[in-house]
């Protein structure tokens, strides 16, 4: 029995949500819009791992130049948060979100997924100012012998 994947089936149909149900993957997707953007958000049932994952995305990526000092403020604020964590792929720039809730002995009900995706989309909108501000702001580093210690101390 799939205790978490019936929990989140049901809560994303008690909220309307339209969304799509990867088979293979084992994972729903689905979009949520605030006054600040729209998130890609997917739901991922570890049933094995008695865990639910919430992945966020929004579409903001950090230029090549400032991602090295990006990482420090994504570190501030993942230090200051108690659920979650804002991460960002060195490939292309992608920032994301992500908690995870364990839902040990099959303890999992619409309240626990309604944290997952609540809480998400509440901190990254809590923090997108920040994060929007910074990437305007961040210069980019300038690479030689005289800045290469100023950088790896920004």
């Amino acid at each position: 029995m799939k205790k978490i994947y019936d929990a989140v089936l049901s809560a994303l149909k008690e909220m309307d949500m339209k969304f799509h149900y990867d088979e293979e993957k084992e994972v729903f997707d689905y979009q949520i819009s605030t006054e600040y953007t729209t998130y890609s958000q997917r739901l991922v049932p570890l049933e094995d791992e008695e865990l639910l994952v919430a992945i966020t995305t929004f579409p903001i990526t950090v230029p090549e130049e400032k991602r090295f000092m990006f990482c420090s403020l994504l570190n501030k604020i993942n230090h200051s948060l108690l659920l979650g964590f804002f991460t960002m792929d060195a490939e292309d720039g992608e920032i994301s979100f992500r908690v995870s809730c364990p839902v040990d002995d099959g303890a999992i009900n619409k309240t626990i997924v309604l944290v997952a995706i609540g809480n998400s989309i509440r901190t990254i909108d809590k923090y997108l100012p920040e994060i929007f501000g910074a990437l305007s702001t961040l210069p980019a580093p300038h690479y030689g012998v005289e800045s290469a210690s100023s950088v790896a101390y920004a």
